[in-house]
């Protein structure tokens, strides 16, 4: 059975290219949505720094992803790193198992 992957992208950007970044990474949001495998793929402002961006990508596969990073559209993300003050981080996650409220449920009517 093929894992799902999950990926994080951190930016730091340069603040004068602020808008620049947000409309590049706007146009990509909904093509990289509708591609095959694609679970989501949303950007999120850090509340504590309105140049810090994170892009949280999840797939259905590694081989899914492998195409996304293919496409036209990772290049142009790619390109984005003269917009940034500093170098970007990036994870790429294998997610095995995932949980929701269900395990904090179960945590809290645990016995210890």
């Amino acid at each position: 059975m093929d894992k799902k992957m999950l990926v994080t992208l951190r930016m730091i950007v340069l603040p004068e290219r602020r808008s620049d970044l947000l409309e590049t990474i706007r146009g990509m949001l909904e093509p990289a949505r509708v591609e095959r495998g694609c679970l989501s793929y949303r950007l999120y402002e850090d509340v504590e720094d309105r140049n810090a961006f994170v892009l949280v990508e999840e797939w259905k596969t590694q081989k899914d992803l492998e195409s996304h990073i293919r496409s036209d559209s990772q290049r142009r993300l790619l390109a984005l790193t003269d917009l940034l003050s500093r170098q970007p981080e990036l994870q790429f996650n294998t997610v095995s198992q995932t949980a929701g409220m269900e395990l904090i449920d179960e945590v809290l009517h645990r016995t210890a």
